[in-house]
């Protein structure tokens, strides 16, 4: 008698597997055709994800798409001088974008133009320098240096032999 009460446990275990697999298979079957059309699954889906987005950073959401080109030409031996004009010079320039240069000084935005700007700095110290992009409605922070404005050396004083005349 001890197999066939273990036989008929193995038979309930069966029989109880194969109703969980068949409740289990309904189930999908009621979830797969009581399923919304597609076209308003995707519109829940995108809500979801503009909802989503409500909790993102603005400037990561409206990041620019366009890329907008620039970049200033670099000699770490050139030095601005004090009262002295100093051209920035800039390399794979967009024809259409409007480029910017914060000299770092607080005097405001100089605009470039044909990739080139003419600056002169009234006082000595260390700029942040920043180069700026504006094309199709965006304005893009291309490229920060760091420059010292140095004194313009004095010019030596050139003695002359007094000129005598015989």
């Amino acid at each position: 008698m001890g197999k066939s009460n273990q036989a008929f446990g193995q038979k309930r275990e069966v029989v109880l597997l194969a109703v969980i697999a068949i409740a289990g298979a309904a189930g999908l079957l009621i979830l797969q055709f009581a399923r919304k059309t597609p076209a308003s699954r995707t519109d829940e889906r995108s809500m979801v994800q503009s909802g989503a987005q409500k909790n993102i950073d603005a400037g990561a959401v409206s990041a620019p798409i366009q890329a907008i080109t620039g970049d200033l030409v670099v000699r770490d031996e050139e030095y601005p001088e004090v009262g002295q004009p100093f051209v920035f010079r800039m390399t794979n320039f967009s024809q259409g974008a409007i480029y910017e240069l914060d000299p770092g000084d607080g005097s405001g935005r100089q605009v470039f133009q044909d990739g080139t700007l003419k600056y002169i700095y009234s006082r000595t110290g260390d700029f942040q320098i920043s180069l700026w992009a504006k094309y199709d409605g965006q304005e893009v922070k291309l490229k920060t240096i760091n420059k010292k404005v140095k004194v313009p050396p004095r010019p030596e004083k050139v003695e002359v032999a007094p000129f005598i005349d015989n």
